[in-house]
C-alpha cells in the first residue's frame, strides 16, 4: 500500500528567511547523495496561515519503517554537531508542526500523487465530516470527482486519508500545471449543476456539505530549491 508522509511546519514571519537558508542548504547537499529520501517542499497559504510542508512517499509501512529518519540524515550530512546546530536553528524557526501518512484512496479518485513529476501547485481540500457523516461526506466527493472527469477544464482530484495523524479527515488534492486554468474552471454549485442537472446538482452539494463540519483549502506551490525530487 502506497503511502504518503507530510510533514508540516508553520513558520513565523520573522524567521521565514533563515528557516529557507537552512532548508535549502540540506536540499543542496541531499541531492548530491545517493543515500538520502526524495522529498518535495510545498510552500501554502491558507485559512491557518503560511505553513512549508515537506511530502513523501514511501512504499507502505515497511519502507517507512526502513526510511532514515530527518533528523538523522542531517546529521550525517553535515556531522553531529553543524548537524545539531542546524536542527536547533529550524526548531526555533517553527512556530508548530504536525506530521500525517496518508493513504490513497482509490475507490474515491482512482488516481495516486506521482512524487517523480509533482506539478507546480496544488489546491488542497481538506474535510472534516460531522460525527456519522462520513458516508455522506464520502458521496459528495465521488460526486465531485465523477463530475470533474467528465467536464473539458482538464479538473482532476486525488483523494487521500490520513492512517497516522488526524484519522476520520479527508484531503482532496487538485493538481494545477497552469494556473490559468483556474479562472476558467466552474465552481462547485455550477459543476454539479451541469453534470447532474440543477436539481440533482443542488440536492447533492446540499446533502453533502451537511455532513462536512469543517473544510479548509489552501494554495500550495512547489518549491524546487528546497526539494530533493527523484
Amino acid at each position: 500500500m502506497p503511502l504518503i508522509t507530510v510533514l508540516r511546519q508553520n513558520v513565523s514571519g520573522r524567521s521565514a528567511v533563515q528557516h529557507e537558508r537552512l532548508i535549502r542548504l540540506v536540499a543542496q547537499l541531499a541531492r548530491d547523495d545517493s543515500d538520502s529520501f526524495n522529498w518535495a517542499t510545498r510552500v501554502s497559504t491558507g485559512s491557518d496561515g503560511r505553513s512549508v510542508a515537506f511530502v513523501s512517499d514511501a512504499d507502505g509501512y515497511a519502507g517507512l519503517a526502513d526510511r532514515e529518519e530527518a533528523d538523522e540524515m542531517i546529521r550525517r550530512l553535515f556531522g553531529e554537531g553543524d548537524g545539531n546546530a542546524i536542527l536547533e536553528s529550524l526548531g526555533e524557526a517553527v512556530a508548530s508542526s504536525s506530521y500525517t501518512v496518508l493513504s490513497p484512496r482509490e475507490d474515491l479518485s482512482g488516481q495516486v500523487i506521482q512524487l517523480d513529476a509533482p506539478p507546480p501547485l496544488l489546491m488542497v481540500t481538506r474535510l472534516r465530516p460531522i460525527p456519522g457523516g462520513t458516508l455522506g461526506c464520502e458521496d459528495l466527493i465521488r460526486s465531485v470527482v465523477e463530475a470533474a472527469a467528465k467536464v473539458d477544464d482538464e479538473r482532476r482530484y486525488n483523494v487521500l486519508q490520513p492512517v497516522i495523524g488526524e484519522l476520520g479527515t479527508f484531503t482532496v488534492v487538485q493538481g494545477v500545471t497552469d494556473p490559468a486554468r483556474l479562472d476558467g474552471q466552474a465552481a462547485l454549485p455550477e459543476l454539479l449543476a451541469d453534470v447532474y442537472g440543477a436539481a440533482e446538482g443542488q440536492k447533492i452539494l446540499a446533502e453533502g456539505t451537511a455532513c462536512i463540519q469543517e473544510a479548509q483549502t489552501s494554495l500550495s506551490v512547489l518549491r524546487e530549491d528546497l526539494s530533493n525530487l527523484v
